[in-house]
């Protein structure tokens, strides 16, 4: 049991850390010489990190149990962000930011295979609590982010990688759920890691994923661009769009966890959440003034924030027995879409400016919400 809440724990500090880079956007472009078109190829060229890391977890979670790669891919992640924070180039923070991506990797892919094993009767609690720690934890960053874009940004990732070493270290010395392995089941054969590829069903179910994790990706960082550039928001205004967003991914969370636990229809509750972001992005583009947009990050957090806990529950309930392989399928499709729609942003920014962006993306989530409709389970 106490596994589960250091894990509960470790969800808030990511919460934290993943508000640096796109809170401090604008600082990390000064202090490294990036350009704003640079921006979307860094954050492409990250992911490749985690690429590598998908494909090295097909051989390294035959050697390593779920427990060791939690605290291989914390530890190595405390150094990444240590390298973060102390670059003045853009080769060396890609280099670090790429890193942290593959390390994060091993932490994604083992960690909801141990909350799952850590108490099995109330997943469809734990799993959609997970996420609302990581958003009540993301609301509580918008202040933090406030006072480090007082000319001390670098002190967050020298914190935050502190931080990481002190939970690696906790993790390290604390016993694993007993039966975490009947959760993690390992193919005999590589092209088995793989088999749910072969399910059409899966496959548009998947096409959704990619697409609405890619979309989250940028909306933690192109927002907030276009708000100083738009509208040149101050550092408390970033710091407080940073809270108003993951305000509403709190509030959808809120919303699912009480629908899911009465069996509410998963399928329809991500339809929803989906045509919600799609409105909440045409009227970020739309808006004349920094209330009106403050106003769409609101929807467009709530369409966002309850995807994946709703998304996660229902793959465990029809996928149970294949919890690892999910995990790694699930994370490489994100990957492969946080490679590609960065890039296309870059060319639509440099073509059409900043504003077709959101546009672009809310196209985006219309061919998921398609793809969506064709999936049958859940």
């Amino acid at each position: 049991m106490r596994f589960r809440y250091l894990l509960f724990v470790m969800v808030i500090v990511l919460a934290f850390s993943s508000s640096l880079f796109g809170g401090l956007s604008e600082e990390i472009r000064a202090a490294n010489d990036i350009t704003i078109e640079a921006m979307g190829r860094l954050m492409s060229a990250s992911q490749v990190g985690s690429l590598i890391s998908f494909l090295l977890l097909l051989v390294v979670s035959r050697f390593l149990s779920p427990h060791a790669m939690l605290v291989v891919g914390i530890l190595s992640s405390s150094l990444a962000l240590m390298g973060m924070g102390l670059s003045h180039s853009l080769a060396s923070f890609a280099f670090f930011f790429l890193a942290s991506s593959l390390c994060g990797y091993l932490y994604s892919a083992s960690n909801t295979v141990l909350m799952v094993a850590s108490d099995p009767a109330h997943v469809r609690r734990n799993i959609p609590l997970m996420h609302l720690l990581y958003s009540m934890g993301a609301i509580a960053s918008g202040w933090y982010i406030t006072a480090l874009k007082e000319g001390v940004w670098y002190h967050g990732y020298l914190q935050i990688a502190l931080i990481y070493l002190v939970m690696g270290i906790a993790f390290a010395f604390m016993k694993p759920p007993s039966d975490t392995e009947r959760y993690a089941k390992r193919s005999s054969r590589l092209l088995d890691s793989f088999s749910l590829l072969k399910e059409r069903q899966f496959l548009s179910y998947l096409l959704f994923l990619v697409i609405a994790n890619a979309v989250e990706y940028t909306n933690v960082v192109y927002p907030l661009l276009a708000l100083s550039q738009n509208f040149q928001a101050s550092a408390a205004q970033i710091g407080l769009a940073i809270s108003i967003i993951h305000t509403g991914a709190t509030a959808s969370r809120l919303v699912v966890i009480p629908l899911l636990k009465r069996g509410g229809r998963a399928k329809t509750t991500l339809l929803a959440l989906a045509c919600t972001s799609v409105v909440a992005l045409i009227l970020f583009a739309l808006s004349p003034s920094l209330p009106l947009a403050y106003l769409s990050m609101v929807l467009l957090g709530f369409g966002m924030g309850g995807v994946n806990p709703v998304s996660q529950v229902l793959e465990i309930s029809v996928w149970s027995g294949e919890l690892l392989q999910l995990s790694n399928i699930r994370s490489m499709g994100s990957t492969v879409g946080r490679i590609i729609i960065p890039l296309a942003l870059s060319a639509i920014i440099a073509a059409f400016g900043l504003s077709a962006v959101f546009f672009f993306l809310a196209l985006l989530m219309g061919v998921g919400i398609v793809s969506l409709l064709f999936f049958s389970l859940g």
